[in-house]
């Protein structure tokens, strides 16, 4: 064993610390930057400790980013379809079918938010907003997968939306495009907008609630009666300048039991086979509560005692009695307020555009008028927008992180074109001083984020599906003729091959394939593409998936494996043969029973199924 002399180790640290201050700058600096890379350092093979899930804005979709370290870690598609993930890629898939019938292939996602039981996040649901089409999806969690897409009758520009606290009663989808009051352009009354109410399970519109001017954001109570929203143009205008002619605009918070009564006893307009509730027509139902012009975001405290209103044109927020729809303070804050969110200490952080900088400030000190209400600032970079603390949007927050959604990265990342990347900013808020520790880029453009613990949230998510009852087993494949002009196949993937390998059919079929991964093992995804018939699918283990497609022209067309999955993925391949429509060629049916060994047995054709 070598020993080493105590002063040569002193010189050796020394030079290491000079070279270290040497490439960081001052020790100062080294060291805050070397606490904050820690912080959000997560190891090969460790886990994060919040999922964190982001709007996809333009880009349709919800991107899923570990907290603290800010790694991508899925992108959900929503209203659009993706390849990456044989999402809604042919025109038989359920959801491919829900966007046409619904807006189209595409959307703009604003405002993620999560299933609750008791205040917190239970792992089951997300839904998320579709501003561009008037739509509001769902995705499960135990797969990470949109499982509904509906489309909001008599709005549109569903922009904010909430769940109804504690235990998710509705979803609360805002309207933010008015509209002529019975949806035909010759009405001359004034155009208005709804607020609607979404059963989470069914997802049917229940009722809506009629607001005039532009509905923005939502928030509710945390006992479940009210619904709050910002409104703006509270003049109905058309244009820029009609809208901007009163001081003040709104918060309307809607009696969510006052106007269940109203439409149980049949006091709604029913249109699109919703009731709509007026409140002109059903006092108590709304109740208007003035606030600086053109309000922005709304967000409810923790414990459920206040709503905050965010001025956007005013350097205040508006405190509200969230029990008695008081105004109880209006502390200014900074310039260009546009949200809030919260720690479990009492704290509120509000995002100031106009100054990119996150505002600390303390709740009870300034409704008490006290003049050290705010506590800290912090510059971001740039020109903030949404910002979350995890579980600053539910009843227990955990006062550690804060993730801030910035417009504007500028001069953050290597330069990719005119168009550069979002730039979201993780600051640390456990004590009294916020910290910065790290940035990350996006694809555009994330809006708004929730968070849930990976504690409580891994242990329901599947990575395996259970198959479903009409999943092809394993030695049950088959092919068959049911028609003659109809052929349906019956398909099984697994490392390295499918079965069967290859099928015959003619120009002129409609095809039907059936086919499911018959994997048992986690992260085994296959997929089936097929050149020149725009079919591009990927199956999870034990997912089954049909799709229904012309066979086209005469040729032979191999159809492969999209996800590398073994060191014979190359070779996991077979031939769709299309025969021309004037073929003399038998073509027999074919059962994976009968043919162990892959070989067509000989047949006569038949016109259904014979097995």
């Amino acid at each position: 064993m070598i020993k080493r002399h105590p002063f040569i180790l002193v010189i050796v640290s020394v030079v290491a610390t000079l070279g270290a201050v040497h490439t960081f700058g001052c020790g100062a600096s080294r060291s805050a930057r070397s606490l904050a890379a820690e912080k959000v350092y997560v190891a090969p093979g460790e886990l994060d400790k919040y999922y964190g899930f982001l709007s996809g804005g333009q880009s349709g979709s919800v991107f899923v980013v570990g907290i603290p370290s800010g790694r991508l870690v899925r992108e959900i598609p929503i209203f659009e379809p993706r390849a990456a993930y044989g999402y809604a890629m042919n025109e038989s898939d359920p959801r491919r079918i829900e966007l046409a019938s619904t807006g189209g292939t595409w959307g703009d996602t604003h405002h993620p938010v999560l299933s609750e039981t008791d205040g917190v996040p239970n792992g089951k649901y997300l839904w998320i907003n579709d501003l561009a089409n008037g739509r509001l999806a769902r995705v499960r969690l135990d797969y990470f997968e949109a499982d509904r897409i509906v489309k909001i009758p008599n709005l549109q520009g569903a922009h904010g939306i909430a769940v109804v606290s504690p235990n998710t009663k509705y979803i609360v989808v805002n309207g933010e495009f008015e509209q002529p009051t019975d949806g035909l352009v010759t009405n001359p009354a004034p155009y208005t907008s709804v607020v609607a109410f979404v059963d989470p399970e069914s997802m049917a519109v229940k009722f809506e609630v009629r607001v005039n001017g532009n509905i923005d954001i939502a928030d509710t109570s945390k006992d479940g009666r009210y619904s709050f929203s910002t409104v703006y143009n509270l003049e109905q205008g058309k244009d820029m300048g009609a809208m901007l002619q009163y001081d003040r605009d709104a918060v309307a918070a809607i009696d969510i039991p006052a106007a269940e009564k109203a439409a149980a006893g049949g006091h709604g307009e029913i249109r699109n086979g919703v009731p709509i509730i007026d409140p002109d027509q059903n006092p108590g139902v709304l109740t208007l509560i003035p606030v600086p012009k053109n309000p922005h975001g709304i967000n409810v405290t923790p414990e459920g005692k206040y709503a905050i209103a965010s001025g956007k044109l005013s350097p205040t927020v508006t405190i509200i009695d969230a029990r008695t729809l008081k105004i109880v303070a209006e502390p200014e804050v900074g310039l260009g307020p546009l949200h809030t969110t919260f720690d479990d200490r009492g704290n509120a952080y509000t995002s100031l555009f106009l100054d990119s900088q996150v505002v600390k400030w303390n709740i009870d000190k300034a409704i008490n008028g006290a003049s050290d209400y705010v506590v800290d600032r912090i510059n971001v970079h740039y020109n903030i927008g949404h910002l979350q603390a995890v579980g600053g949007d539910h009843m227990h927050p955990y006062g550690d992180y804060l993730l801030a959604l910035n417009k504007l990265s500028k001069d953050q990342y290597v330069p990719v074109g005119p168009d550069l990347p979002e730039n979201q900013e993780i600051i640390d808020i456990s004590g009294d001083k916020m910290r910065m520790l790290a940035s990350f880029p996006t694809p555009p453009e994330p809006h708004d984020a929730t968070f849930m613990a990976v504690s409580a949230l891994r242990p329901l998510v599947h990575q395996t599906y259970t198959p479903a009852a009409d999943a092809v087993k394993a030695g049950e494949e088959r092919v068959i003729r049911t028609g003659p002009h109809a052929v349906t196949i019956d398909m099984t993937l697994i490392r390295s091959a499918y079965t069967p390998d290859a099928f015959e059919v003619k120009e002129g079929d409609q095809v039907t394939l059936k086919v499911t991964n018959v994997e048992t093992i986690r992260d085994m995804i296959h997929g089936f593409a097929l050149p020149d018939h725009n079919l591009n699918i990927a199956l999870a283990p034990g997912y089954t998936k049909t799709l229904t497609f012309a066979a086209g022209k005469p040729g032979v067309y191999w159809y492969y494996c999209t996800n590398f999955c073994s060191a014979l993925h190359l070779e996991m391949r077979g031939r769709m043969v299309v025969q021309p429509k004037d073929s003399t060629v038998t073509l027999t049916d074919w059962h994976a029973a009968a043919n162990v060994n892959g070989q067509v047995v000989p047949g006569v054709p038949s016109t259904g199924d014979k097995q």
